[in-house]
């Protein structure tokens, strides 16, 4: 078996065993030791295809190293987000900040990429602060999801400006896994600051290990 079809088979089994035990963690009450294995599952994702990356020779191992760093991030806000939700907001923020930057490196920030995450970042701040079913219970959080927001919108804005910028399948995954990100953390918001029902949490958890897993797989996509 070549290092090609490894690399792919190893992501479609991880991949398909997420998909699986994320439907038996919602369907058992978010039980928190399913939680983990599905993150530790996309973290290790993350770190395999790191791994071919480096043995296929790749050029550019900036982007690896960082969109692995930024899934193993990820993987720590969720073990530590139930525990503390600033601690886990903070790992969650530097993850964004590792994928953002892991995007630059496929295409240098510039003039478009401001715009897209202004106008983001703009309608988020928005709902955050002014909408007035969400009620975050102290200043600090409010703060906290505010920065946590600029933060996932430079994420996403960098992302789409990277499609528009050059309309590829590695761009268009990486646009996808970041929108879903995005949409992931919204439902977050509604679920733990609005109070909307369990929905918002499916919704949330729904879409966020679909969002991972294309971030992890948008790896071997580049490097094969």
């Amino acid at each position: 078996m070549g290092g090609n079809t490894a690399a792919l088979f190893l992501n479609i089994l991880i991949i398909a065993a997420i998909f699986v035990l994320n439907y038996f963690y919602q369907k058992n009450n978010f039980v928190f030791w399913l939680k983990c294995v599905c993150s530790a599952a996309f973290a290790l994702l993350g770190v395999i295809n790191l791994v071919f990356a480096i043995t296929s020779g790749q050029d550019d191992l900036e982007f690896f190293i960082l969109m692995a760093a930024g899934l193993v991030l990820a993987m720590l806000g969720d073990i530590f987000l139930n525990k503390s939700f600033a601690l886990g907001a903070g790992f969650f923020a530097l993850g964004h900040v590792g994928f953002a930057v892991a995007y630059s490196f496929l295409q240098a920030f510039g003039p478009r990429d401001v715009v897209i995450i202004g106008v983001i970042f703009i309608a988020t701040a928005a709902f955050l602060l002014f909408a007035p079913c969400v009620k975050f219970g102290s200043e600090n959080i409010k703060w906290i999801c505010l920065a946590y927001s600029l933060i996932i919108s430079v994420m996403l804005g960098k992302a789409m400006a990277n499609l528009i910028g050059q309309a590829n399948a590695v761009n268009a995954l990486i646009s996808a896994g970041s929108f879903l990100f995005f949409f992931s953390d919204l439902m977050l918001v509604l679920n733990w600051f609005v109070r909307v029902g369990r929905w918002a949490g499916n919704a949330c958890m729904g879409t966020y290990y679909p969002a991972l897993c294309i971030l992890a797989f948008s790896m071997y996509f580049k490097a094969f």
